[in-house]
């Protein structure tokens, strides 16, 4: 019987075989390690069978790499499955476990209120019509809707300070948006830091994403553009925005601190 290749599995299986010969091991050896045949191993580095929990869960741990590897094939499962899970918005908000966002010009889509989304989707396109930017609306207020009742999710954002005293939709939707803000930012569950004008790091450059964690899949990046949204779990750009990121929190105002400079703003009005 010939062996058929299995497509949704080829760079997991050359995956493994870079761990293998990384690690000077032959495929005998490997056996040996983890009571698995040494046919299995080769089948599976290509790509001609699909592995098991069992072998996979062997070779995390005689690998080393610490749930990575675990974490790589369930997501080729769930592929494989027709469960491309992660560009349904809807199934990352319920499955997170954490969230990181960051706007260098607005504030967050599920933290604005109607007026102030109004006004930011009116803008965005001069062809859009009335029924279109409703939608819009009403697809952010929703987003934070189902964001609540994912009780496991922790969200952090951080919000550079001339977007607090930019006058969206003039002062008084202003001073409702800034006080719905200040009430986000005292939930347990949310964390909401202030970056200061003037600062000399230019972090804030990578434009608008925001980073999803979760107990069992890697970590996805969604970076926001004039069009829409990418969405990836590529590793280097996870661990490229992590660090801009972390250097956003580092340069920004404590939440204390942030939460008492909301406040600030929204009296100024």
């Amino acid at each position: 019987m010939v062996d058929r290749l299995k497509p949704a599995w080829v760079e997991f299986g050359k995956h493994v075989r870079r761990l293998r010969t990384q690690g000077n091991l032959s495929l005998d050896r490997l056996s040996r390690m983890t009571s698995y045949s040494a046919t299995y191993h080769s089948k599976i580095e290509r790509a001609v069978r699909v592995p098991n929990v069992g072998i996979v869960e062997a070779l995390d741990r005689e690998f080393g790499t610490n749930g990575a590897l675990l974490r790589m094939w369930r997501d080729v499962e769930r592929s494989e499955n027709g469960k491309v899970w992660y560009y349904d918005p809807d199934e990352y908000v319920r499955e997170g476990t954490e969230m990181r966002y960051f706007h260098p010009f607005v504030l967050p889509g599920f933290l604005q209120v109607e007026e102030y989304a109004r006004v930011i989707a009116s803008h965005a396109s001069t062809t859009l019509d009335r029924e279109h930017v409703q939608r819009v609306v009403s697809g952010r207020t929703e987003w934070r809707e189902r964001l609540r009742e994912n009780t496991e999710l922790v969200v952090s954002v951080v919000i550079p300070e001339f977007v607090l005293t930019r006058l969206v939709g003039g002062a008084e939707v202003m001073r409702g948006q800034l006080e719905r803000l200040a009430a986000e930012a005292r939930e347990e569950a949310v964390t909401v830091q202030v970056l200061p004008s003037g600062i000399r790091d230019f972090a804030w450059t990578a434009g608008a994403f925001w980073l999803v964690y979760f107990s069992d899949q890697s970590p996805l990046v969604v970076s926001e553009h004039s069009s829409g949204e990418h969405v990836t779990d590529e590793e280097s750009v996870v661990r490229r925005l992590e660090a801009t990121y972390s250097r956003l929190q580092v340069w920004a105002l404590s939440p204390d601190a942030s939460l008492q400079r909301i406040e600030e703003v929204r009296e100024e009005l």
